[in-house]
Parts: structure tokens; sequence; C-alpha cells
């Protein structure tokens, strides 16, 4: 059976793609979509697909459209369409939808029409509205695996952007054409006054290698439309997060205590609380548990004990997860010194957005370094303190004794940040910075300490990092 079908947007109306179709027919769908963009960020849309082949595919959706009726059809179609955008971060209002050539021979063609909220967005940060278009619909061949499907691709895309009255283009991304081994990518845009026009055609053919997929998909980027003439509101999601570290340092072992508070967006808090809780408390932490000890074991490092508790699930405050470690082999010896390394990052140094950062992010960290008796600290690095349009990194170091540190860490992202600003802050600031420290009596002793790994889980996906 061919698996073409993941390409339509109604695809799990009760299985519509299902049957099977002839051999060496190509896949072919066009795109036709119109926007009409206004000052306040939001469109009037209308989003037209023709489903030309193969024809056996379009017979059995028409037949599986005639079985459900048309107006059952319509509603789960425009149902699909709304929760397609929604996974782009774009919410559709008031949608309309049609259905055309359903009950005739030929193209069977989908409209949708609405309002797109939040389509351009404004960025305080250099003063443009910027609009994002999967032109290419890279959303659609991240999922495909064209290896599985027996025939060719061939997707066509025709995009018409207005934008308001008075704005003045300032930045569109350019065209280019890829080809390998008989496949290819193109991309034209061009624009007239107020008018943007982008075209593209992703050929995939049948039997395609994986050193072709990698050439064309190395030139798959969203369309960009920066444009100017008035300012706007900024509408962005705020991820902040608060980890407190103490690290009490024994002669055989290391006491890890994590307390992580997850604050901001408090709809995705809450949205993990849920989450928590109904698929089980403890299943949860004991998921938690297994992660971080896969974690240590791939380091190295000897779990002796430790627990995960999940607090805050009932109420409006932050979710908080506590950690509990008992450790061995966290870092190793150095000559007669003992290494703490220390990411004043926070891991968030290796952030990989492709152009602008879509939200802010503010990180705190405090750890606490506290050694046994007969041990002190050798050397303890500066204080830190970067920052540019772009946010700041900060660290500062306190010493309460000469085995006691504490670290307190902030890095604050602002929403906006293109991406090569955010590299230029990092470049600024250290990968790591290093705390020694010696047993006063036998310098051969041992001892164990890790911070480098102690950063607590990366349950916020937006911060794409490995958290240890």
């Amino acid at each position: 059976m061919r698996k073409f079908g993941f390409l339509m947007v109604f695809l799990v109306l009760s299985g519509l793609l299902a049957g099977a179709v002839s051999a060496g027919e190509d896949y072919k769908e066009v795109q036709k979509n119109e926007y009409i963009v206004g000052w306040d960020g939001s469109a009037n849309v209308t989003l037209q697909t023709i489903f030309y082949s193969p024809e056996d595919m379009v017979n059995a959706t028409k037949k599986s459209i005639m079985e459900m009726g048309i107006e059952n059809a319509t509603k789960m179609f425009i149902a699909q369409k709304v929760q397609a955008l929604a996974g782009l971060g774009l919410n559709l209002e008031n949608a309309t939808g049609e259905i055309i050539g359903y009950d005739t021979t030929g193209p069977l063609t989908t409209v949708i029409k609405g309002r797109l909220v939040n389509f351009a967005r404004y960025y305080s940060y250099d003063g443009v509205w910027e609009i994002t278009l999967d032109a290419l619909r890279i959303s659609d061949l991240v999922r495909i695996n064209p290896a599985a499907v027996n025939g060719s691709i061939y997707l066509e895309n025709y995009f018409t952007i207005t934008i308001p009255e008075g704005a003045v283009i300032k930045n569109l991304t350019r065209g280019f054409n890829v080809e390998s081994n008989g496949s290819y990518i193109k991309l034209e845009t061009e624009s007239s006054g107020r008018v943007i026009n982008v075209h593209s055609v992703v050929y995939l053919k049948e039997g395609i290698f994986q050193d072709s997929l990698k050439v064309l998909y190395s030139e798959l980027q969203p369309v960009v439309i920066a444009y100017i003439g008035k300012e706007g509101s900024e509408n962005y999601t705020t991820w902040s997060m608060v980890i407190r570290n103490n690290i009490t340092v024994k002669e055989n072992e290391t006491i890890l205590d994590t307390v992580e508070e997850y604050i901001e967006p408090s709809d995705y808090v809450n949205y993990l609380k849920v989450q928590f809780i109904s698929g089980g408390t403890q299943n949860a932490e004991q998921s938690l548990y297994q992660g971080y000890f896969q974690q240590f074991q791939a380091e190295g490092i000897k779990v002796l004990g430790g627990n995960v508790k999940l607090l805050n699930l009932n109420s409006t405050g932050p979710l908080v997860v506590k950690y509990h470690w008992v450790l061995q082999g966290l870092v190793k010896r150095v000559n007669d010194s003992y290494v703490y390394v220390y990411d004043p990052k926070l891991e968030l140094g290796t952030l990989d957005f492709p152009y602008r950062l879509n939200a802010e992010v503010n990180e705190t960290k405090i750890t606490r370094i506290i050694l046994p008796e007969g041990y002190h600290f050798t050397s303890i690095p500066s204080d830190i303190s970067v920052s540019s349009k772009a946010g700041s990194v900060t660290m500062r170091i306190e010493n309460v004794s000469k085995r006691e540190v504490v670290i307190t860490s902030n890095v604050l992202l602002r929403y906006g940040v293109p991406a090569e600003d955010y590299k230029d802050l990092m470049a600024k600031v250290p990968d790591k910075v290093e705390f020694k420290y010696v047993n006063d009596v036998e310098a051969g002793s041992k001892s164990t300490c890790g911070p480098a790994f102690l950063v607590g889980l990366a349950v916020v996906p937006l911060l794409l990092r490995r958290r240890k």
C-alpha cells in the first residue's frame, strides 16, 4: 500500500487515504494561499489545496467523503487544519471550509478561509514586523520517509502576501534552485509594492537516495518577510526557572540535593502538572529518576542512592522537582587537586534556533558547595558580568569560608534576539570555569565533587539542550 496519505491535512478522517494506488503514479498536490495582513499582525487568509494524484487515492478519498457526508467531512477537515496550523504556532479563528470536486471526476480541492492571529510578529528588538512562511513545506517534509513511498512526490505551492498600507519591505528571503539526481527543490520570491509572491516546488523522485535528500534538505529554510512602518505590541512567552543545588562533599561520596522551580509559562507548567497527575505521580518520579540514573551511568558515575519528588502538582504555584542523590566518581583528581567545572552559560550557550528566539528566557541557578573538614579551595574564578542588546550572563561568587562557596548565576535572553546576536553574546562568556580544592592532610585522599553535571532536568522543551 502506498504511504502518500500523510501529506493530506485530513488524513485522519477515518483513514480516508487508506486504499492502494497504481504503481508509478506521482503524488501531486498544489497549494494556493493568500494572506492579507493588518497592522495588528493578523491576516485574513484563503488556503486552497488541490489534490491531483494518485487517481485511485483521490477517488478513495472522495468515496470516504461521500460516505461520511459533506457536512461532517468539512467540519473534520476544518478541525484538522486548525490543529495543523496550531502546530506551527498559528491560531486560526472564524474558520470556514469547502470541499470541491468530491462528487465529480478530476482533482479534489479543499478551501479554508479565516483569520490567522499573530501571522506577523512585531519585534521591538529592532523595530520590525516579520512573517515566517513555511513555503517549502518543511513541516510536512520532516515527517516523510521517501524510501517508504512507492512513487515520486510533487508539491507545488503559491503564496500571495499583502502587507499593510504604508508598510515598507526591509528584507525578503532570496530564491534558489537545488537539484540532485533528478530530484529538486525550487524557491522563487518577488515583491511589488505591498505584495509579495512566493512560488516553490518540491520534487522527490521515486527511489531517492539519502545522499540526495541531504543535498536537498540542506537548503530547507522558512521564507522570512520583514517590513517596517508602524510600531506594534509584542505577544510572547517567557520561560523562567530557578535551580538550587546543594553539594556536600564527603570523604568517599558526594551528596547532591537539587530543587528546580518551573515558573513560566504558566500554561505550560500547568499542562505538565496535569500530565504528571494523569499518568501517575509515582510513575513520573520513577521516569525522571531512571533518566538521571542512566545519564550518571553514561558518565561513569556510580549512584549509591537517590530519589525524585514532584511537588506543587495541585497548587497554582511553580512546578517543583526535588532530587536527592548519593554519588561516587563525579570528577577525576588532577595531580593533587580536585577540579569543579562549572558552566556560567547554564547550558544555554548552544541553543539552536534558525533566525530569532521567539520567547524570552530567564534562568537562575544557585549552587552551594561545602567541602569536608580538612579540605579547602585553592582557586576560585572571578565574577562574570556580560551584557548586550541580546541579553546578559552573570555569575557572582560568594566565599562563605575557605571550604564553602555560593555561586549565583543568571542568563537572560531577550525575545526576538537574532541568532547572530545571541551567538555574539555567548562568545563573550567562557564555556567553563574551574574551582579547585585540595585535601589539607593527605593530597592523595579520595574525594568527589561534580558540579558540571548538576543543573537539573529539561522538562522545558524550549531550552533545547541536554540538562545534566
